[in-house]
């Protein structure tokens, strides 16, 4: 088999170290083989970049080893090298045989004859939308565990404000915790606080006579200051993400007239795809890269249930 490419790198990343094997010769022929080491700081990585370019290196190879990779390709990039970014379950190993450089080896070989399928990765403009969009949803998940905490605090001191609420953070859940907060558990002045959109004020004040402690509320309070805090560092975000995406406004209402897709999603697609398609063939490869499409396991013309056989791990 005739390799495609002649000189390649494949590197094998880890958080302070690359393990990295070239390959140089001609496609026809057995390459002239090369393993050096390099620290992942981003002097000892543009130098490690430029000795690559010395060696006539031109393709290089790396598993999407958590965030490691992504200080390698911003150094390297710049440097003129085609870096292809694989996922890391395309490229395993013989077992029995791993080191880091039998690894860096063996992604070269599989770069050498174009057997590695390059991962999508968007332009510097959308990583860090996409750095800013991924932040968002981290402080949301953040939002969403106080408010847990929150509920199970107000279940501990029998508060079943959720009974009669469909949102404990509601307009009229935030003014009920509010009076928790400042030490208040008499139910005739929480249900003060209930609008008269929550069902009959009997069910309140039944849903509201508690067995809250001093502790309760002094932990409620806590748990509200983080959530506050949250609040607002989300709105900072948002603020940083309006600006990023002012130049694709037009295609955030596009994206919008889909049902189901509020503003905040529409500027999450188009940080995750960026505003090119031609990356994907497409829309079922689209589907695919997005994890909305069903797998295929067909063998002999027979398809199979994926999950047939499997053991549930609880």
């Amino acid at each position: 088999m005739k390799a495609i490419r002649t000189n390649v790198a494949g590197v094998d990343v880890h958080k302070e170290i690359l393990a990295i094997t070239v390959l140089i010769g001609k496609g026809d022929e057995n390459p002239r083989v090369e393993q050096i080491e390099c620290k992942t700081f981003t002097e000892d990585l543009i130098a490690c970049g430029i000795h690559l370019k010395s060696l006539g290196v031109e393709d290089v190879a790396m598993e999407s080893t958590g965030v490691y990779w992504k200080p390698v390709y911003n150094a390297w990039e710049p440097l003129g090298l085609k870096v292809v970014v694989g996922n890391a379950t395309h490229m395993k190993n013989v077992p029995g045989r791993k080191t880091d450089m039998n690894d860096s080896h063996w992604i070269a070989t599989l770069h050498r004859f174009g057997l590695i399928r390059a991962s999508f990765i968007p332009s510097g403009e959308f990583q860090r939308m996409r750095l800013l969009s991924r932040h968002r949803t981290n402080l949301k998940d953040d939002s969403t565990r106080v408010k847990n905490r929150v509920q199970r605090v107000l279940e501990d001191g029998n508060v079943k404000f959720g009974v009669i609420a469909s949102d404990v953070f509601g307009v009229s859940g935030l003014a009920v915790l509010k009076l928790i907060e400042k030490g208040e558990k008499r139910p005739e002045r929480l249900i003060q606080a209930v609008t008269t959109k929550i069902k009959r004020k009997d069910e309140a004040r039944k849903a509201l006579t508690n067995t809250l402690t001093n502790e309760h509320c002094w932990l409620v309070g806590e748990l509200m200051k983080q959530f506050r805090d949250i609040e607002t560092r989300i709105k900072e975000v948002d603020k940083e993400l309006a600006e990023k995406v002012l130049p694709y406004a037009h295609l955030v209402e596009e994206l919008r007239k889909i049902p189901g897709i509020d503003k905040i999603t529409a500027v999450g697609i188009i940080a995750e795809a960026t505003t090119d398609m031609k990356h994907f063939s497409d829309e079922r490869k689209f589907a695919a890269w997005a994890g909305v499409a069903a797998g295929n396991n067909e063998s002999a013309g027979k398809k199979k249930d994926r999950n047939a056989g499997m053991e549930i791990q609880v």
